[in-house]
């Protein structure tokens, strides 16, 4: 069935280091520039299993398993966290395995949008059995832990309206002046000091700064709903999918200010079964007028032409205007009349 690709997938040039850590369990690294939220998946007695999130600080490692590694293959994924601007970055693979938004524990590596769940490729890690371990996750910028936690700063400051030049893990006047400002700005008091502390208030203000802005997608039916995207980008015009919204919850579908005078969207609401779900007035499907391809399986398609001769199949999207406001909502209760 479906299965969601968040609108702002995009590869960031990254690689995965891996090697031994000072004490037992499997930890996770973070030498990169942003807050990260990683999982990480294995089979142990024939059966596979997934679980996240644990929240990795810049410059700082945390525990993902306890205890010695005890399998040869273990499978890892990160992602920036909502708080930062602009596009999630990933850190992946080319392994399936299934998530949830949310912190989880799952049996079974197949068929996760069959079964209600989200998906992500995680990359391989061949460790060995009865050592303790440690991946780390890590930027084209070779950033050191201090100078990844002061790089995190920097780019925290600029989600919150600070302005800086570069973010380069160098904690000059400029960024130390940055830091005092949002420090009085915040009502705390002005230390100019670059620790955990200060990386929480600032992750804590981004992530209200991000909710007051983008396309929110809102379930109010009872069952599971899946929702896909039409945008521009640049020249091209792009449909992707999908984005899994429980009952009862919102998505954020786009995050950031919203710069385009439309978006379009698409969803099915479905039952356990996974087959397009039927409500009172009907088959549970919010659509419109204006065509986009997908795909069944998560996808980023470019151009809206010639769906079914590229092998894609072809709905009609709602047009969500903007109306110039940063932030857009989109309720799914009843299904329009189609």
């Amino acid at each position: 069935m479906l299965r969601y690709l968040q609108i702002a997938a995009a590869a960031l040039t990254a690689w995965l280091m891996t090697g031994s850590a000072a004490h037992a369990d499997y930890r996770f690294c973070n030498k990169t520039s942003y807050v990260l939220d990683g999982a990480i998946a294995f089979e142990t007695g024939g059966a596979v299993k997934s679980r996240g999130w644990v929240r990795i600080l810049p410059g700082e490692c945390s525990p993902v398993l306890q205890g010695d590694v005890a399998e040869q293959d273990y499978f890892v994924f990160a992602r920036s966290i909502d708080a930062h601007a602009g596009r999630v970055k990933y850190f992946s693979g080319n392994t399936q395995f299934c998530t949830l938004e949310d912190d989880f524990e799952i049996e079974g590596g197949g068929q996760c949008a069959l079964r209600g769940y989200d998906s992500a490729d995680f990359l391989r890690v061949r460790t060995k059995a009865g050592k303790d371990w440690s991946t780390t996750f890590a930027e084209a910028s070779e950033y050191s832990e201090d100078q990844a936690r002061i790089a995190a700063v920097q780019r925290l400051l600029k989600d919150n309206g600070f302005a800086l030049n570069r973010i380069d893990g160098i904690a000059a006047r400029n960024t130390l002046r940055a830091v005092e400002a949002f420090q009085r700005s915040a009502n705390v008091a002005v230390t100019g000091r670059i620790d955990a502390n200060l990386l929480e208030q600032l992750v804590e203000r981004a992530t209200e700064e991000q909710k007051a802005a983008g396309l929110d997608l809102c379930n109010r039916t009872d069952t599971l709903v899946w929702a896909a995207l039409g945008y521009r980008n640049g020249e091209d015009e792009v449909s992707s999918g999908w984005v899994r919204i429980e009952p009862g919850n919102c998505r954020k579908a786009i995050k950031g200010k919203l710069d385009q005078e439309a978006y379009y969207v698409y969803a099915e609401g479905v039952d356990d079964a996974g087959a397009i779900a039927r409500g009172t007035e009907g088959a549970m499907i919010w659509s419109g007028g204006d065509s986009f391809c997908i795909k069944t399986t998560r996808f980023e398609i470019k151009g809206r032409q010639r769906c079914a001769a590229r092998g894609f199949d072809e709905r009609g999207f709602m047009k969500i205007e903007t109306d110039g406001k940063p932030l857009r909502r989109l309720d799914f209760d009843r299904p329009p009349a189609l």
